[in-house]
């Protein structure tokens, strides 16, 4: 019979305790995640709760436990797993961005996204200089300092798109505007946050010499996957939609297979293998069956499966032990200070003047840009496997991540869902009667004048002048929705 007990030094039982290991953790992830959806939290917050109660800070403790079920040395199994779900992560995060939707937010959604990832990332340099220091104590080995600078910029930076999404929906807040413009900023803020990060990780592989070559590289890299690559793999699935085989299994392996080499090539420069995965969901097609069919597909082994043993890793090599002295435990308060208050300002103050609407709008958007959650744990601990961030720095950061995504809804719930119903929302800014007279969205109103004009794209409305002071014809046509 095979000891799962045995020394783990060994790693002659590897297989049958990793096995144990998986439906540990997967037992764990689904009764916490259970407890924390009764209070609306997203399922990322158990994962890592989960890799916490397993790591040194809990389980970890027991001489047992750490020795025999969950050894140090079986972690490294867990990252390997865990960044195969990773790249196919990003590689849906990519497919489920939409160009289109992107496109016509504009107007709204750039002001404000820049906003919120120029502040927040500047507030990063800054504050980076200071934690330099504190990174590198107890002999950590320095990281390159431009990475190091560049990487808490871009953790600053950053909100949780997925994360975000799942958010929306719970709250049914999706298909409102401020569903449609806060998804759209975070879409906007983390392709921006990628890319610094790629960067970032190529400084820390090299010198600054070979880190502007790899920068040049992975430009010259981006424009041949946007351009040929892309118009390539346009064409094929244009063919195969005439020939009603869109799902076409090679037309899918070799979909793979190029998600694959872009992800080996992207770490080959030096860059996180995630930014080529994500590059390759960023080109592939959005209309059809091919997103409609293989995106679930997808998220259904990645989110259920791979994704929860990455975050557990994630769990078991953070350390809450290292913060025990007060100056730490400070230093994280004053992390998620700086944090919060970088992303929540400007998102909140940006969409004030940008959209005019009421100030409870306002500071929803900013507490919904504050979320950073899986995105966020995925940088941090591309930095801890990078070399940039020391174990302690990390554990402050994570706790960080978690509080942000933790307060969001408990904070949006109080500011804007308590007294407002999202689907009697008017699209109308700064509308300040009551919202139940625009109806609900079983609806659309077209408001009629007596001169025809063009039909309002965001409205769905027909304006044109009165015929006479203040007349105003309203029509319903029913069972029509208005988003």
């Amino acid at each position: 019979m095979v000891d799962i007990f045995a020394d783990p030094s060994t790693d002659a039982n590897y297989w049958p305790r990793f096995l144990m290991q998986i439906f540990i953790i997967l037992v764990l992830v689904r009764i916490i995640g259970g407890l924390l959806a009764l209070i609306k939290q997203p399922s990322v917050i158990g994962e890592i709760i989960a890799g916490i109660l397993i790591g040194p800070s809990v389980l970890g403790n027991i001489n047992f436990w750490s020795t025999h079920i969950f050894p140090p040395s079986s972690w490294n199994y867990f990252t390997l797993v865990g960044n195969i779900g990773l790249i196919l992560f990003m590689f849906n995060l990519g497919l489920e961005l939409d160009r289109k939707e992107l496109l016509h937010q504009w107007k709204s959604s750039l002001p404000v996204a820049i906003s919120t990832i120029i502040v927040p990332y500047a507030v990063g340099v800054a504050f980076s200089f200071y934690l330099y220091d504190i990174n590198n104590r107890d002999g950590f080995a320095a990281p390159d300092r431009v990475a190091f600078i560049l990487f808490i910029a871009s953790s600053m930076s950053f909100t949780a798109f997925p994360v975000l999404a799942a958010i929306l929906s719970s709250t049914k807040l999706m298909s409102t505007p401020i569903g449609s413009l806060t998804i759209s900023c975070a879409a906007l803020d983390d392709i921006m946050g990628w890319c610094s990060l790629a960067i970032a990780g190529a400084f820390a592989k090299g010198s600054g010499i070979i880190g502007l070559w790899v920068i040049l590289i992975s430009i010259g890299y981006v424009i041949f996957m946007f351009t040929i690559v892309r118009w390539l793999v346009l064409a094929a699935h244009n063919i195969l939609v005439k020939r009603n085989d869109e799902m076409n299994h090679i037309y899918l392996v070799a979909i793979f297979l190029l998600l694959l080499a872009s992800a080996f090539f992207c770490d080959l420069l030096g860059i996180h293998s995630f930014f080529g995965a994500f590059i390759v969901g960023i080109i592939c097609p959005k209309s059809g069956q091919f997103k409609t069919h293989l995106f679930p597909k997808i998220e259904l082994v990645t989110v259920e499966l791979l994704l929860p043993l990455f975050f557990a890793s994630s769990g078991m090599r953070t350390s809450l032990g290292t913060l025990n002295d007060k100056f730490y435990g400070g230093i994280t308060v004053l992390i998620l200070f700086v944090a919060t208050f970088a992303k929540f300002l400007p998102g909140c103050l940006m969409t004030k003047i940008i959209t005019r609407r009421p100030w409870k709008f306002s500071i929803s958007v900013g507490i919904l840009m504050n979320t950073r959650g899986l995105v966020e744990l995925i940088a941090l601990n591309i930095g801890l496997q990078l070399g940039i961030l020391s174990p302690r720095l990390f554990t402050m950061f994570i706790i960080m991540a978690l509080v942000t995504t933790f307060i969001t809804c408990p904070l949006l719930w109080l500011v804007y869902l308590r007294k407002y119903k999202p689907e009697t929302e008017s699209l109308l800014p700064n509308n300040k009667s009551d919202p139940t007279q625009f109806g609900t969205n079983q609806h659309r109103y077209q408001t009629v004048w007596s001169t025809r004009r063009p039909v309002d794209p965001i409205l769905n409305t027909n304006l044109t002048k009165p015929s006479k002071m203040g007349e105003l014809i309203v029509k319903i046509t029913p069972n029509k929705t208005i988003l």
